[in-house]
């Protein structure tokens, strides 16, 4: 319920339409005559923005997240927009919770046609152009407005525009996934306490490598599986946003969340270049004014939701929130795995996209 209410924050719709009956009255954007007004004029402004002529086309948008997580709620809205902005010319079918596959499918499901648009992390995105891999790396930014600002940067442009011409894949707009904490069943504050630990990671070379430099024993799983592998001790821990912590069940098989802080990520929403420049122009241009009126909100959303998250996690005692974490002492133990990297990501990357300013 936390999460949709952060989502009905009503916005004028993409195509100057609203995006629901009830958002609009909710958020007084839309006066109480704007319904009737608007479905007066139906006829007239399918008439008047290319689309009478159009071929409907309808697409397949997937990603891993739970029904409960913001990018499912805000997504929702999102393709519901896009069909009222278009007369229903554009349809964009939402599989969310893995329907399509793990993230690995979908992902190839981008590049063989039987997938038009995902929302997937950037370690996902960097097996194309591993350049991009720096987005991902530990402790790059601060916040999220640091890290959606050095996106939309001109060097990150550039990363992105990049990635498109070595993939067939196109970065629409970056997400804010959130900041991933480490959850255990033993206290962690220091590095040395994770010796020996194993720790669940994303079947990724980089989270691998930042874990093995921390000195636990990462094991790579699909997401799907580690809430019983926690349960039954196969792992002794697992890393990832409040959200996904939350919309995952791990609260009740994980004794402490610790505040490590270690990756502001963003899961940007893709579409596949030939789909895209496929499109109609009148559609494209629905589909881009809908992408930069409801994208930004669910960014939006899952700030709102960690920081009432915590508060609510610390007082309902499930989960113990130890905020005591020695956050400069892993910064400082994954300083030579950054530098190493450099080759990867491109000389002095990192330290630029670090120094990007908030919007």
């Amino acid at each position: 319920m936390l999460i949709a209410m952060a989502l009905m924050v009503s916005v004028t719709a993409c195509g100057n339409k609203t995006g629901g009956d009830s958002t609009g009255a909710e958020s007084g954007q839309e006066p109480a005559s704007g319904e009737t007004a608007e479905s007066g004029t139906e006829t007239e402004g399918a008439e008047t923005s290319g689309l009478e002529s159009v071929e409907p086309v309808t697409l397949k948008l997937a990603h891993i997240y739970a029904a409960e997580h913001p990018f499912t709620i805000g997504l929702d809205e999102f393709v519901e927009a896009v069909s009222t902005a278009s007369d229903g010319k554009l349809t964009i079918e939402h599989f969310s919770a893995a329907q399509l596959g793990d993230e690995p499918s979908i992902h190839e499901g981008l590049k063989n046609g039987t997938v038009d648009m995902a929302v997937m992390g950037i370690s996902e995105a960097g097996k194309d152009y591993e350049p991009v891999l720096v987005m991902d790396a530990p402790f790059i930014f601060s916040d999220a407005k640091q890290m959606l600002a050095a996106n939309e940067s001109e060097i990150g442009q550039k990363l992105w525009t990049d990635f498109e011409a070595a993939s067939g894949i196109k970065m629409m707009s970056p997400i804010y996934y959130g900041t991933r904490q480490l959850t255990t069943n033993k206290k962690v504050s220091t590095v040395a306490e994770l010796a020996g630990m194993k720790i669940r990671v994303p079947s990724q070379e980089n989270s691998v490598a930042v874990w093995q430099t921390l000195g636990a024993t990462p094991t790579p799983m699909n997401l799907s599986e580690v809430y019983l592998s926690l349960q039954t001790g196969v792992v002794d821990g697992q890393e990832n946003p409040i959200a996904t912590i939350v919309s995952s069940g791990f609260t009740e098989v994980c004794d402490y969340m610790n505040m490590t802080s270690h990756s502001v990520q963003s899961c940007p929403l893709f579409i596949s270049t030939s789909v895209y420049e496929g499109l109609d122009p009148a559609l494209r241009k629905v589909l881009e004014e809908c992408v930069a009126e409801y994208i930004p909100a669910i960014s939006q959303s899952v700030m709102d939701y960690e920081d009432s998250m915590v508060d609510e996690i610390a007082a309902g005692g499930e989960m113990e929130v130890n905020e005591d974490v020695d956050v400069e002492e892993f910064r400082s133990k994954l300083a030579d795995y950054i530098k190493e990297n450099e080759s990867v990501w491109g000389e002095g990357v990192y330290d630029a996209l670090s120094a990007v300013m908030a919007n």
